[in-house]
Formats: structure tokens, sequence, C-alpha cells
């Protein structure tokens, strides 16, 4: 039996579990980039190389940008909480 696939099944099935299971955004995201390596693992285990070197170059932008996003919300919400109801509006 190979042992690629079988790490990689564990790490999506952890990943997986820690998505739903965690309540923290930054642990889910985390979590999530955990069931992608899990995913790109089982892409080379099955011989699509060029399949893997795609995916394992969008991932980590997609959690950076995930983790911006996660980053300008708490902004945000502390700028509500400072200024109450009325956020400052920028544009006309």
């Amino acid at each position: 039996m190979e042992v690629l696939p079988l790490i990689s099944g564990v790490c999506c099935i952890l990943g997986g579990l820690g998505v739903v299971l965690h309540t923290n955004p930054i642990n889910k995201i985390i979590m999530l980039a955990l069931l992608e390596i899990g995913m790109i693992g089982l892409i080379v285990s099955s011989y699509y190389l060029d399949i893997a070197i795609i995916s394992s170059i969008c991932e980590p932008i997609c959690t950076i940008i995930l983790l911006l996003g996660y980053m300008k919300y708490l902004t945000t919400i502390k700028k509500k909480k400072k200024f109450g109801r009325d956020l400052p509006v920028l544009s006309k």
C-alpha cells in the first residue's frame, strides 16, 4: 500500500473536520489549508502533476486573499464599534 494517498487522505479528513468544528475564522482558514494540502497530495498520487503544480501555486495565494479579507472584516467591525452605526462615507 502506498503511503502518500494514505497521508493525504488523513490530511483531507482532518482538514474537513477542522473546518466544520472550529469557530475561530483564523483556525478555519488554517484547516482549509490543511485540506488543500491533502487534496494536492491526492492529485500527485494520481500522477496529475500539471494540475498539482497549478493548485500548489494557487493555494497560498488564495489563503493570503482569505486572510486579507478577514483582516479587512475585523477592521470594519472595529470602526463600526468606534463610530457607532454611522460609518464614515469615503465616496459620494
